[in-house]
């Protein structure tokens, strides 16, 4: 690549990097709860995205990580419930100082010499190290539980404020629901717990939604699925298709057509209409 090429190509790195960095700065002041204002952490995040990017491509290694860095700190505070205080504020933009100073040493010669770079990586080690230490006192534990019985599988999702509490707590509740824990694995020394269980046929959903919400973990989401892997085994009455009902004869949703050596059932009431007139009875 000619020279100039390469001083226009860092030209248009520098002049998207200014832009966002003016982003960063504006973003960074006032930002006390990343949950009460997604949009700007949001424009934070995508920010320092896009400054990693271009230095990744332009070969700038120490904005590539310094950005980075920064990029995960902020998606952090995206995902977990806190308040930032005037310690973590303070440390967040000595990041984005450093940040800025590389970005402004390239404007000031189309180029980073390796000096430069190394002096500045070696302000921002001790600054990261700080950040990481105060995260992880002021951060909840992000807490995932992936409860399995013989028909479904329910995953509960939310974070838990005292981590060996809740590790205790969830242990007993489990044990008085006739299940095992399967995995007990904490993952970024400590900011993620993944629980797996495994419970006894037909415990009702309910009783695990407060076994762990009893133990102490506040939940964010929940989604359930069917195992029809394990049902296949165990229930073949779900590859079979019921008597039709006198009452599902010429209703559009009952197939009794085979899909796969499987038939197919109504697609509203797979066990026919719990009523002798089913108000959703649909005729072909």
């Amino acid at each position: 690549m000619l020279p100039e090429q390469l001083q226009r190509i860092i030209g248009y790195f520098l002049e998207e990097a200014t832009e966002h960095i003016q982003i960063m700065e504006q973003g960074l002041q006032g930002l006390q709860n990343p949950v009460q204002a997604p949009q700007r952490i949001h424009q934070l995040i995508r920010a320092s995205h896009s400054i990693k990017g271009g230095a990744a491509m332009l070969g700038f290694s120490s904005i590539q990580r310094i950005a980075h860095r920064l990029e995960d700190y902020l998606k952090l505070l995206r995902e977990c419930p806190i308040a930032i205080d005037s310690r973590l504020q303070s440390l967040l933009t000595a990041v984005f100082d450093i940040l800025a100073a590389l970005v402004y040493k390239v404007s000031k010669g189309f180029g980073l010499n390796n000096e430069d770079a190394n002096q500045m990586l070696s302000i921002a080690e001790p600054i990261f190290d700080e950040l990481d230490a105060y995260l992880r006192v002021l951060i909840p534990t992000r807490v995932t539980v992936r409860a399995t019985t013989d028909e479904h599988i329910h995953v509960f999702s939310g974070y838990c404020t005292s981590l060996g509490e809740f590790s205790s707590a969830i242990a007993s509740r489990v044990g008085l629901l006739g299940g095992t824990i399967t995995r007990h694995e904490y993952e970024g020394d400590g900011i993620r717990l993944y629980i797996d269980i495994y419970l006894p046929p037909y415990t009702r959903i309910e009783n695990i939604r407060q076994a762990v919400d009893f133990s102490g973990a506040i939940i964010g989401t929940f989604q359930t699925q069917r195992d029809f892997s394990l049902l296949a085994a165990d229930y073949p009455i779900y590859q079979r298709a019921i008597a039709r009902p006198a009452i599902c004869n010429g209703c559009r949703y009952y197939y009794g057509r085979s899909d796969g050596g499987n038939l197919l059932n109504c697609t509203i009431h797979p066990s026919g209409p719990e009523a002798e007139d089913c108000r959703d009875r649909e005729s072909e």
